[in-house]
């Protein structure tokens, strides 16, 4: 199985047929299969977005192939190169996000690691700013009342709880963005339970199960249920301990990732 990159039937049938091997002088080697990607995103089967479909094929392309290598440099035929998490090179439709992603590439990503946390440190607020204007994944701590030049131990933890649900649940459709973002909220919930519960009679108030908590409204249980048993819940700010706990959170294995980012490290 081969691909991917092809464009049209003229550069895919030779390895149907097993002739692109004669330039090397080899007999035909027909492939079992084909790998198709970007194209496959914008057709009818697809579930992504309509707006997304819109946006590959609104990319302009280009008309000879050696344009490409442009793109590590600019946004060229629409598309702009950047480094992937693995470290390779991974072409993107040239979007607000993926050029503030090239941005950080030239001016931060390709630092040595003690002069990259030196760099993030001295533009901190310029990347906070930068990341809620143009990025999908926005800075996470932001306070009741706007602020987002601050860190998650400068959030209460109602604030926090508050921002979760602002990013991780959509109120107009009445559901998470993913079923496993209950767990990392309810996990967060469980942990302030456990520091604001009184007395001898220390019943959990939570939902008994994930099912119970999906068909409900976050926000109004938050308001009517939660908050008015915990008051401190709603003025104390994060410990030490739960702020480490809250990182740890967001970065659990086996749940999707965070819609956020919370810490800006190395």
């Amino acid at each position: 199985v081969v691909g991917s990159g092809f464009g049209d039937g003229e550069g895919t049938l030779p390895y149907l047929t097993g002739d692109w091997s004669l330039q090397f002088d080899h007999s035909p080697m027909p492939v079992d299969g084909l790998l198709f990607a970007s194209r496959m995103l914008v057709s009818k089967e697809s579930q992504a977005a309509d707006a997304v479909k819109e946006l590959i094929v609104a990319a302009p392309g280009i008309n000879d192939e050696m344009e490409w290598e442009n793109s590590f440099d600019k946004p060229t035929g629409g598309v702009l190169t950047v480094i992937s998490e693995l470290g390779e090179p991974i072409h993107k439709i040239a979007t607000r996000g993926v050029k503030l992603w090239k941005e950080f590439d030239q001016t931060i990503f390709n630092l040595p690691k003690p002069k990259m946390l030196q760099a993030l440190k001295d533009k901190r607020n310029y990347i906070i700013d930068r990341l809620n204007a143009d990025s999908q994944k926005v800075w996470f701590p932001r306070n009741l009342q706007g602020h987002t030049h601050l860190e998650v131990n400068e959030m209460t933890y109602y604030e926090v709880a508050i921002r979760m649900l602002d990013l991780m649940y959509m109120f107009k459709h009445k559901r998470w963005v993913d079923k496993s973002y209950i767990t990392t909220f309810t996990d967060f919930l469980q942990r302030a339970e456990e520091r604001f519960a009184k007395g001898t009679d220390c019943t959990s108030i939570l939902p008994n199960n994930h099912a119970e908590f999906a068909s409900m409204n976050p926000r109004s249980y938050l308001e009517e249920t939660f908050r008015p048993a915990y008051p401190d819940f709603v003025t104390e700010l994060l410990t030490s301990e739960d702020v480490l706990f809250f990182y740890q959170t967001c970065a659990k294995r086996g749940r999707k990732p965070v819609p956020f980012i919370p810490l800006l490290d190395e």
